[in-house]
C-alpha cells in the first residue's frame, strides 16, 4: 500500500487464533514518501541498520524487522536478549552484527530470515516476494523433514527457570526515542 510501518516488532502484532496474526499500533506509519530523519524511534533488536544509522526508515526496514520478528517465533527468544541494549549495540548492528541463533531453525525459514537481515536494503526481499515465499510454504515434504529434524536436536536446549538464557537487565523491548550516536 505505499506505507511504512517504522514500529515493527513483536509488540504490535495480535494473534486472535493460532494460524491468524494482525500488525497493529499504526502511529507511527507513513507513506513511504515521508521520511523524518530527526527522530529515530523504535526498538533496537527489531531496528534496521540505515535506520539506526542515518534514521532512514524504508519499507525495506520493515522487511529487516519482520525478519527478527522470525528469528523470535521460531526460537522463543528475541534477538539481542542476552546484551545490554545501549549505543554499543546501535554501533554494532550499523556495522553488521546478526543476533545469535542458539537453536537449529528449518533452512527453508533461515534463508528467508537471513535474506531478511541483509545489510544492504536493495537485497532484502520485498513484502511481496516473501508473501510469495511463505505462501508456496507447504508443511509436507523437505520442509516437514527440516522442521522435524530441528525440533529433534532443540530438544537438548530446553531449560526451565533461570540459567544461560535470561534476559540482560539491559534488554528494552518497548518502543522509544533512540538518542543519535
Amino acid at each position: 500500500m505505499g506505507l511504512m510501518h517504522k514500529d515493527f516488532h513483536p509488540g504490535n502484532i495480535v494473534n486472535p487464533t493460532l494460524a491468524i496474526s494482525y500488525i497493529t499500533d499504526f502511529g507511527l506509519c507513513k507513506p513511504v514518501t515521508k521520511n523524518d530523519p530527526e527522530k529515530i524511534y523504535g526498538v533496537i533488536p527489531y531496528m534496521a541498520p540505515e535506520t539506526l544509522s542515518r534514521g532512514e526508515y524504508t519499507q525495506a526496514s520493515d522487511i529487516y524487522s519482520f525478519g527478527m520478528i522470525m528469528l523470535e517465533v521460531l526460537t522463543s527468544y528475541p534477538p539481542y536478549y542476552n546484551v545490554p541494549h545501549n549505543t554499543n549495540l546501535v554501533m554494532d548492528i550499523c556495522k553488521g552484527r546478526k543476533p545469535e541463533i542458539k537453536y537449529k531453525i528449518p533452512r527453508f525459514f533461515k534463508e528467508i530470515m537471513e535474506k531478511c537481515w541483509n545489510l544492504e536494503p536493495s537485497n532484502r526481499p520485498t513484502a511481496k516476494e516473501l508473501r510469495s515465499q511463505l505462501v508456496n510454504y507447504s508443511y509436507s515434504g523437505e520442509i516437514r523433514r527440516q522442521v522435524k529434524a530441528a525440533n529433534k536436536l532443540n530438544k537438548s536446549f530446553i531449560q526451565y527457570g533461570p540459567g544461560p538464557n535470561e534476559i540482560h537487565p539491559e534488554a528494552i523491548y518497548t518502543s522509544r526515542l533512540i538518542p543519535k550516536t
